[in-house]
C-alpha cells in the first residue's frame, strides 16, 4: 500500500496516455514493423476525443516514446500548444520476438497469456525482451523524472506495457499484477505521487484506462492481447 504523506508534503500528478489505435498486421495477417506503424484513422479519432478532454490541462513536463504512433498521439493531444518534449527510446514498447518461431499450437496461449507470464523466472515477451529488463528500463526513466524537483504536472505518452509497469508500481504489485491493468488505445491514467517519490513508494491511482470516445467500454469484451491475437490471420497459425 502507498505510504501516507508526512504533514505538509505535496503530491505531484502524472498523466499516462497510451497511443491511439494502429494496425499491427496487414490484411493478410502478416505482422508490420511495430517501430514504424502509424495511427489508423480510428486511432486519430480516438486521440482527438481525448485531446478535447485534456485541452484545459497544463503540463510542466512532457515525455514521449520516440515511436511514430506515440509522437502522432502527442501532437494531436497538444493540438498546437507549445511544449518542450523529451522523445525517449527508453519509453518504447516492450520488444516482442518473432511470432513465426512460436509453435502454431502454442501461439494463442503465448499471445493472450503473455502478461500473466511476466513474473515467471526469465520470462520474455513473446520470445523477445525479458520482462525484468523491460521493467528496469521503464522504472529507471520514471525515477529519473521523479528526481526532477521542478515539475508538478507531467504527461507521458507511450504504450500499453509501459503504462502497466507504472500502474503496477503505483499499486505496489509489480510484474505479477500487470495483467489487471487493461490499457485500451488512447486511454488516460492519472497517478498522484509523493514529491519525494520513489523514496515514498507507490502512488494513488486517480483515473484508470479512461477512454472519452467510449467511456462505458461498450462492445469491449476482449483484452488487448486477445484483440492482438484476433488480428493474426489463420494462415499465420
Amino acid at each position: 500500500m502507498p505510504a501516507e504523506l508526512p504533514p505538509g508534503q505535496r503530491r505531484r500528478r502524472l498523466h499516462l496516455v497510451r497511443h491511439g489505435h494502429v494496425d499491427y498486421f496487414d490484411e493478410q495477417g502478416r505482422p508490420l514493423d511495430p517501430r514504424t506503424v502509424s495511427l489508423s484513422r480510428r486511432g486519430t479519432q480516438q486521440v482527438r476525443a481525448l485531446g478535447q478532454f485534456v485541452r484545459d490541462l497544463t503540463f510542466d513536463r512532457v515525455l514521449c516514446s520516440d515511436y511514430p504512433r506515440a509522437q502522432q498521439t502527442l501532437d494531436l493531444l497538444l493540438a498546437g500548444r507549445p511544449a518542450v518534449v523529451d522523445f525517449l527510446p527508453e519509453l518504447r514498447e516492450i520488444r516482442a520476438g518473432r511470432l513465426r518461431e512460436i509453435p502454431a499450437s502454442a501461439l494463442r496461449d503465448a499471445v493472450t497469456g503473455a502478461y500473466h507470464q511476466a513474473a515467471t523466472a526469465d520470462a520474455r515477451f513473446l520470445g523477445g525482451e525479458r520482462w525484468e529488463d523491460f521493467q528496469q528500463r521503464i522504472l529507471a526513466q520514471f525515477f529519473a523524472l521523479l528526481a526532477e524537483p521542478s515539475w508538478h504536472s507531467a504527461l507521458i505518452v507511450s504504450h500499453d506495457a509501459v503504462n502497466r509497469i507504472l500502474l503496477a508500481w503505483a499499486a505496489g504489485v509489480g510484474l505479477p499484477g500487470i495483467a489487471a491493468f487493461e490499457q485500451d488505445t488512447a486511454c488516460l491514467n492519472i497517478i498522484d505521487v509523493a514529491s519525494d517519490a520513489p523514496a515514498t513508494p507507490g502512488g494513488i491511482i486517480r483515473t484508470l484506462n479512461f477512454t472519452p470516445y467510449n467511456p462505458h467500454k461498450a462492445g469491449v469484451d476482449g483484452t488487448v492481447l486477445e484483440e492482438l491475437f484476433s488480428a493474426i490471420a489463420p494462415a499465420a497459425l
